[in-house]
């Protein structure tokens, strides 16, 4: 398995949160605007909240299908294990004897899918992960997060 197929993986499950989100927006928009939720008084708010509701789930939807396109045209380069970590890098840490994989990628934080058998998560530059691991190499210790860099891909 390769980093694209680890991206290509993160695509699948977006496009899929993407679907699951649209379907939700199409039935909370017909409960907001349904006969179901017409006023039956002054303190019924059934609409009301509905609209609301469908409000949020659209801001949401247009905000995974940023990232989702974000992510697609996100092509990062093979880094060779002595290089510094940037975005891009697929980074392999030991976190008190177990390894897993962390994806330093534009968008998509805390996407996670599986890579070699362990878990690959994605961090973007807002994390304070991102941030520690961006300049560092292979065989760094990250003191605060008690993170071994045991290889960059």
């Amino acid at each position: 398995m390769t980093k694209d197929t680890v991206i290509s993986n993160l695509l699948r499950q977006m496009e899929e949160k993407i679907a699951i989100t649209r379907s939700a927006l199409s039935e909370t928009s017909e409960n907001a605007n349904g006969d179901e939720t017409k006023s039956e008084g002054k303190y019924d708010t059934r609409a009301i909240e509905a609209a609301y509701l469908a409000e949020a789930q659209a801001a949401q939807l247009a905000i995974a299908e940023e990232a989702l396109a974000n992510l697609k045209r996100f092509k990062p380069r093979h880094f060779e294990m002595t290089e510094e970590i940037e975005a891009g890098a697929l980074v392999e840490v030991d976190q008190e004897g177990e390894i897993c994989f962390y994806l330093l990628a534009p968008t998509g934080g805390g996407l996670m899918t599986e890579y070699l058998g362990c878990d690959v998560t994605v961090i973007t530059p807002d994390s304070r992960l991102y941030q520690e691991l961006t300049g560092k190499k292979m065989g760094d210790d990250l003191e605060k997060t008690a993170l071994v860099i045991t290889g960059v891909e």
